[in-house]
């Protein structure tokens, strides 16, 4: 089978061809389109066959897509205005919140908070009440919910929110809410909470249902434009969409629940990393994945990639599953500048695509990470990037004499300066997600990939001893490699409100295998036969009192006693990630949780090993190691490196999409599935 898969980030658009059997076919890069995203993915899929021999765009039978949009529309804040129904009494929800406060307010007692998504106005109580166990205390008043969406439609809302007490118990009442929104408005976007997360814990319940309303009305009609446009180019393609769990979804089920794609792009990214663990046979690496416009860290023990159910969007808690990745606004756009308070500071803003950074000729007259990179060398003069950027080394070398002038420093100078400090700010994400959670960075590798991540990964493995960096083959799109070896994964959930342990052993695997037929459903519905379909079991536990739940994995429901290992591995969890456990306290149930995992692509390979031979050079390049010196070292092909080459010292490793700097010291070796692998100071 041959499947494209197409990442679109901030600044270029990511495309491979893979087939199942040959692995990578072609890559490449185009610009992206904030104006047309859904062109700037047809441009990729139609210049990624037209570079592969031998295909043509008939061949090709699925398109795996992620995206960025419902990310940025978060980010920004500049989606549509929404409505929300809660239950009388709770339409303050999202104000009165939690009474924890981000890092940047913890001391200002006057900080408001986030602004919650869904003004007051907007927010309609509905006379309606279940008890904890779902019972009915106070009929629907289904006349308070038509009269909410007349007002609703003279306001023009597009999207609405439901969510109800106890909702997550029984979602009749919001389901009847929802038939006569339809029936009153009947092209209203609804999201229900028992549809979107139906787990106990009102606000972050409701905070994840009126996210998803938000994206909703962006989303969806982008994802049915993307379909008719793939449609154009190609009718006999099958178009998935990455989710925030590394798995796949289809177009219809992704316009559904959009606040499942928020790190759909990135999720990518960690899923080739986990499969770059696998075959490189080093289990523990750390991902650093270096775009235009952030710079994304994931940590990945025993080949496995983390997930978690305690992210947070524009400071709201999202509670789905996604891949727990630490984002910085440090990527190769970010702008170098100066603050009022004289400050030397590299971004959190970036030049994005157009105009891009300086050295892209586009107009952009400040400089970037990039522009610094162009003026040491490391990116060479001339060199074409994507469909239609080539390199002009002069104007990044303005643009950093300007910033150069407030500061009093030469071009070179302040390139080095801009360098160092992104390169201080990855340092820093990379250390909150290893010694930030108790793990040694030593006893992990650097999986470097994006269009930039190889051009800083041996500094950033410097400064915390990290003795191996990783780069895989076409590291430069390696977010849409990862893309087209993501299998289709749903998550379900309930809550599950008990105590653990053997009385209440039955009750939780009846609740648990109903979860895991709605999965298996869910994964039929998409195309997955039976025979391609795993079933996973989780339960969130915490010990009787704590206000947090640890997921832990559970293997089998089937066997008497199934509770007791899952307790044993709850104490273990604990320990791990809080330094203690009790293993005498009683553990309460929060919520059960089943993952259906559907394989669609034949991404594991195996790869062929070639004796130990010396790399030859292809030539020269000149760097700036410092404001006076420079340093003339080897420049190689990455085409040229082929399993079995190494070489040792500093160097330079060009590629079609990425550049990799290699330090003094290192020994470099070509795997067997042309992973290059840096041994720093010749440590392995």
């Amino acid at each position: 089978m041959k499947r494209i898969g197409i990442d679109a980030g901030g600044t270029f658009t990511d495309a491979v061809l893979w087939d199942d059997e040959r692995g990578i076919i072609s890559a490449t890069k185009v610009s992206s389109r904030g104006h047309d995203p859904a062109g700037a993915v047809v441009a990729a899929a139609r210049r990624v066959v037209e570079l592969a021999d031998g295909v043509s765009d008939a061949d090709v039978e699925e398109l795996v897509h992620g995206t960025t949009i419902g990310t940025n529309l978060a980010l920004e804040r500049n989606g549509p205005r929404i409505a929300l129904l809660a239950t009388r009494g709770f339409r303050d929800v999202l104000e009165i919140a939690r009474l924890t406060r981000p890092a940047s307010a913890l001391y200002d007692l006057l900080d408001p908070g986030p602004a919650p998504l869904v003004a007051r106005r907007d927010r309609f109580e509905i006379p309606e009440r279940l008890d904890a166990r779902g019972a009915v205390i106070e009929a629907l008043d289904e006349e308070a919910v038509r009269a909410a969406a007349r007002i609703i439609r003279a306001r023009g809302v597009t999207s609405v929110a439901v969510s109800f007490l106890y909702a997550h118990v029984d979602g009749a009442h919001e389901r009847r809410a929802a038939a006569i929104l339809r029936e009153e408005i009947p092209d209203l976007a609804v999201s229900l909470s028992c549809d979107v997360l139906p787990q106990v814990r009102e606000f972050e319940r409701t905070a994840t249902t009126v996210l998803n309303a938000y994206l909703k009305p962006v989303c969806a009609p982008y994802l049915r434009e993307l379909t008719g446009r793939i449609a154009e180019w190609n009718p006999n393609v099958r178009t998935w969409i990455m989710q925030s769990n590394g798995g796949v979804t289809s177009t219809s089920h992704a316009a559904h629940t959009p606040v499942n794609l928020l790190l759909s792009g990135p999720s990518g990214g960690v899923v080739a990393g986990r499969l770059v663990s696998r075959q490189t046979g080093i289990p523990n690496t750390i991902t650093v994945d270096m775009g235009g416009t952030s710079f994304d860290v994931c940590l990945i023990a025993d080949a496995e990639v983390p997930l978690t159910t305690s992210s947070r969007t524009m400071d709201l808690p999202v509670q789905v599953p996604t891949v727990d990745i630490e984002t910085i606004g440090t990527g190769g756009g970010s702008i170098a500048h100066v603050d009022a308070g004289g400050q030397f500071l590299v971004g959190p803003q970036s030049a994005g695509a157009n105009p891009g950074p300086a050295a892209y000729g586009r107009g952009s007259t400040e400089p970037t990470v990039t522009d610094a990179n162009v003026v040491l060398g490391i990116l060479e003069d001339g060199v074409r990037l994507g469909d239609d950027v080539t390199v002009d080394r002069s104007a990044a070398l303005a643009a950093c004499a300007r910033l150069g002038d407030r500061l009093g420093l030469g071009a070179v100078a302040t390139a080095l300066g801009i360098r160092r400090i992104s390169n201080a700010a990855m340092a820093g994400a990379v250390r909150a997600v290893s010694v930030g959670r108790g793990y040694d960075p030593r006893d992990f590798a650097l999986n470097a990939f994006g269009g930039a991540g190889p051009m800083h990964a041996a500094d950033i493995a410097a400064e915390l001893s990290i003795p191996t960096v990783i780069v895989p083959p076409s590291a430069g799109v390696l977010s849409a490699v990862g893309l087209v070896v993501s299998d289709v994964v749903h998550n379900h959930a309930a809550s599950f409100m008990a105590r653990l342990g053997d009385g209440v052993e039955d009750a939780l695997a009846a609740a648990l295998i109903a979860l895991a037929d709605r999965a298996r459903a869910h994964l039929a519905s998409e195309g997955v036969p039976a025979v391609d379909q795993t079933i996973l079991y989780g339960l969130d536990l915490h010990y009787a009192g704590q206000n947090t739940s640890i997921t832990v994995p559970v293997d089998r429901i089937d066997v008497p006693g199934w509770t007791g290992r899952a307790a044993d591995g709850f104490h273990g969890l604990h320990e791990r990630l809080n330094g203690f456990r009790v293993d005498v306290e009683a553990i309460d149930i929060a919520v059960a949780r089943v993952t259906g995992i559907g394989v669609v692509t034949g991404g594991e390979r195996t790869g062929t090993p070639g004796p130990p031979v010396a790399a030859t050079a292809a030539g020269t390049r000149t760097l700036h190691v410092s404001a006076a010196e420079e340093a003339t070292v080897p420049l190689f092909r990455r085409t040229d490196l082929l399993p079995g080459h190494w070489f040792e010292g500093a160097a330079i490793v060009a590629s079609d999409n990425t550049t990799v700097v290699v330090p003094p010291g290192s020994r470099s070796v070509v795997d067997a599935h042309g992973n290059l692998l840096l041994h720093l100071k010749g440590r392995a």
